[in-house]
């Protein structure tokens, strides 16, 4: 019995320790396949649940990415932007309005880096991996505690980023495609009332 238990143990750590090493692996693999992917566009549906505050939010949109460039709109009322020079975040409600400007880079309303959704937990996380599942940590300060990224073989299905308040912020793909021709990277800022400009000292 107790070499049984002894063999079972082992076969555990043996596992636990194949999976970091595969965890390491994958995340290079799913890098290095989006990150030689410069222009995309795909489907999000995007969930930002809170059991503890009673709250769920789900929105429906298309990120396309093109180089430094993105654009992220949830249908004809919020749009996240960057054009390559300034980040917006312009948001419309019945009664209403504002839009954010911040430097590339510094968008503080964004979870995650919209612009490298595919490719920004190739570098400064770490974790294991649980069947298609990576959980990872950042290994310095960023706006979330851990991230999970779900994969089917080589492709990204969906990324969960959890913040310290507990919101779970997940964001699925579908419709994955290079074709990003037609995409207007602009914003009218005059379509908005409220106008918060957070930029300081943009390079």
């Amino acid at each position: 019995m107790k070499t049984l238990l002894k063999t079972l143990l082992l076969a555990v750590l043996m596992v636990g320790s194949v999976q970091a090493q595969d965890a390491s692996s994958k995340i290079n693999e799913l890098y290095n396949k989006y990150g030689n992917i410069p222009n995309y566009k795909v489907n999000v549906v995007y969930e930002a649940i809170n059991d503890n505050m009673g709250f769920k939010n789900v929105q429906e949109g298309v990120l396309v990415v093109e180089g430094a460039k993105y654009i992220l709109k949830y249908g004809p009322n919020e749009t996240w932007l960057n054009d390559g020079k300034t980040e917006y975040v312009g948001t419309k409600e019945p009664d209403h309005s504002q839009i954010l400007f911040f430097c590339p880079g510094q968008n503080t309303e964004a979870i995650v880096d919209f612009g490298s959704m595919m490719t920004f937990f190739g570098s400064g996380h770490s974790g294991t991996m649980e069947g298609s599942v990576l959980k990872l940590k950042p290994s310095s300060e960023a706006a979330y505690k851990e991230v999970h990224v779900v994969f089917s073989g080589n492709n990204i299905t969906s990324i969960t980023a959890v913040d310290d308040f507990g919101t779970s912020h997940k964001y699925s793909f579908s419709n994955f495609s290079t074709n990003t021709s037609g995409t207007s990277f602009s914003i009218n800022p005059a379509e908005y009332y409220e106008k918060i400009d957070e930029r300081r000292g943009c390079k």
